[in-house]
């Protein structure tokens, strides 16, 4: 299963114990005409209703009334659930033990992915049933499951098509010659009336160095560019040329500066060979300076597709190693083996914790939203993310 990145940006809400029970006293349900849905039990199948939020005792309430907020919310903001910030602010909290209330906005990150794809000549060459050309282009545009046709939601895609066409080593246009769809949401139909167009066919040489050069250009005079991870998927065929030297096929220390200038830009490279016509060494040293892997490091994985099914594997491998349901919290938790005992409800939902599809935690700083729950939060462009800890558990 492919899944998305997400990021959540958190508003702390109140740093302080509520210790007075599960209503607030000065709260809309501790008053002699508390509303209907007061102390109902909520779970994760039975959700409180509009306006009430579930508390740490498992029942629904309500410090004030979203729709009348002044009324019992006084120097303080109502939210939509019905909490008052102002009530879970108490000054005779233990200084040593601060008890988290945090309420947090959760958005799903989409990330911008650049299919940089080599439209050399050699592309025509046979590649299982169909050529490299064609079964790359499928991979990417086949529909309803092409890679970009299925993700076009979720993902800010573009592409960028590169050659260079050269008439007895004398330049035929411009070097290198790019075809540029620049990354959006729901693009598929911008690429393929230029990817998918029959008209576009492989021809001419490999600038790989000059061509990433370009690409990350244009990226980077972006009017409005996103603050999102941005990665490059480098397919190509073939050992790379240069503009000035279309032959031999010596452009590799080119590629590999291309590749260290876009990760110094913050844009990753992935890099995947249609075809074994690459050599292991130069698609290794494109892969470690894609991620930035050091002097030493553990060497970071490329991608070798022999037909269009490997194709499709690794396309998926890159996407689904970017992506996960990891979220930093603005707290710290202390005590890891407590941790269940703080509260996550994901649109007013409660999440168990340590269940296939609830939460767990990773570290001091971090929770993972798994299975179900996982797959709600990416389906949910507006999801909203509540947890709430013991007073000596979590610190802000």
């Amino acid at each position: 299963m492919l899944r998305v990145i997400c990021v959540l940006s958190f508003l702390v809400i109140s740093a302080g114990c509520d210790c007075a029970g599960v209503h607030h006293p000065d709260g809309v349900c501790a008053t002699s005409d508390a509303p209907e849905g007061c102390d109902q039990d909520c779970t994760g199948a039975e959700p409180c209703p509009s306006g009430f939020y579930c508390s740490a005792g498992g029942v629904c309430s309500q410090d004030c009334d979203p729709l009348r907020p002044d009324m019992h919310c006084a120097g303080g903001v109502c939210s939509d659930q019905g909490r008052c910030s102002a009530f879970h602010r108490d000054a005779s909290a233990d200084a040593t033990g601060i008890c988290a209330d945090v309420r947090v906005q959760a958005s799903v990150v989409t990330p911008t992915v650049v299919v940089v794809v080599d439209q050399s000549g050699s592309m025509t060459e046979d590649f299982g049933s169909s050529d490299r050309w064609n079964s790359l282009r499928d991979s990417l545009l086949a529909t309803p499951d092409g890679f970009i046709a299925a993700l076009e939601s979720q993902v800010r895609f573009g592409v960028a098509l590169y050659t260079a066409e050269f008439d007895d080593g004398v330049l035929v246009g411009m070097c290198p010659s790019i075809q540029w769809i620049p990354p959006a949401l729901n693009n598929f139909e911008a690429i393929d009336a230029i990817y998918g167009d029959s008209s576009q066919v492989p021809i001419g040489d490999t600038p790989t160095g000059e061509s990433l050069d370009a690409v990350l250009d244009r990226l980077m005079m972006s009017p409005d560019p996103s603050a999102d991870p941005t990665i490059f998927i480098l397919a190509t065929d073939g050992e790379p040329d240069t503009c000035a030297m279309p032959n031999p096929q010596e452009g590799q220390p080119e590629s590999l500066a291309g590749v260290e200038r876009a990760y110094a830009a913050g844009v990753r490279t992935f890099v995947i060979s249609v075809g074994e016509d690459v050599s292991r060494g130069h698609l290794q040293e494109l892969a470690n300076a894609g991620v930035g892997v050091s002097a030493g490091g553990s060497d970071a994985p490329f991608y070798v597709a022999g037909d269009d099914e490997g194709l499709r594997d690794a396309l998926r491998a890159i996407i689904g190693g970017e992506l996960n349901c990891v979220v930093t919290l603005s707290g710290e938790i202390q005590d890891l083996d407590r941790a269940c005992s703080g509260r996550v409800i994901l649109n007013g939902t409660p999440l168990v914790c340590d269940d296939p599809d609830g939460w767990r935690a990773i570290d001091g700083t971090h929770i993972e939203l798994v299975g179900g729950a996982c797959d709600l939060l990416q389906s949910t462009p507006a999801a909203t993310l509540e947890a709430t800890f013991p007073c000596d558990l979590v610190l802000i």
